[in-house]
């Protein structure tokens, strides 16, 4: 499995001075973690829209979520017109199929069993307000390939409980590594923030 990618921290340390803290529309700790670990201070405002939006192109449909989500959050009396915020859904497409969270642990086991030695696709949909700018919507895609998993593997994962509020049933940044034999493209879009596009929109600004 490749290494996870490392930030410049040089645009590290360039976002942390241009932002300071930054509200999340999203109720996903590893997200708020992730963006705790640059040194931004983070105010959690999690929106509950309907994620049913009738597309069916991947890109257009997280585009879509992540864009609905982040309107739900301005719309919305908390709304700070002065902070920078971001919305993001996430989903694995597999077989052609767009799959999200699972509803049980029995479900949970279905994807990963299906997963084994297989690659998958994990996009994410990233929507941004920044003060002064209109509202920028982007994707981004990685290339997950499972290892061929046994049984034991499987119920081990499962007994984690991370498959809970994950997309595809797994968590990258914890135990779910070890289900992965190597990712193509960005580590933080499979956790759920496509940090690396993140910084590229706030360095064009």
């Amino acid at each position: 499995m490749k290494d996870r990618p490392v930030t410049d921290p040089a645009l590290i340390a360039r976002l942390r001075a241009r932002l300071g803290k930054i509200v999340l529309a999203s109720q996903s700790p590893n997200r708020r973690e992730l963006l705790e670990s640059l040194g931004l201070e983070v105010i959690t405002r999690p929106q509950d829209i309907d994620e049913m939006c009738g597309l069916t192109e991947p890109e257009e449909v997280v585009k879509t979520l992540s864009r609905q989500k982040l309107e739900s959050y301005i719309a919305s009396p908390l709304f700070d017109s002065s902070v920078t915020a971001v919305s993001l859904d996430t989903l694995v497409l597999f077989e052609g199929e767009l799959i999200g969270k699972p509803a049980s642990a029995a479900e949970a086991e279905k994807f990963l069993r299906a997963f084994s030695g297989k690659p998958q696709l994990v996009l994410t949909g990233l929507s941004i307000y920044v003060p002064g700018h209109s509202v920028i919507t982007l994707s981004d895609t990685s290339e997950v390939v499972f290892r061929c998993l046994d049984d034991a593997d499987v119920r081990n994962y499962l007994a984690t409980g991370e498959w809970q509020g994950a997309a595809g049933g797994y968590r990258i940044q914890k135990n779910g590594f070890r289900l992965v034999e190597r990712i193509d493209g960005s580590w933080t879009n499979v956790i759920g923030f496509p940090l690396e596009a993140f910084v590229r929109v706030h360095e064009s600004l």
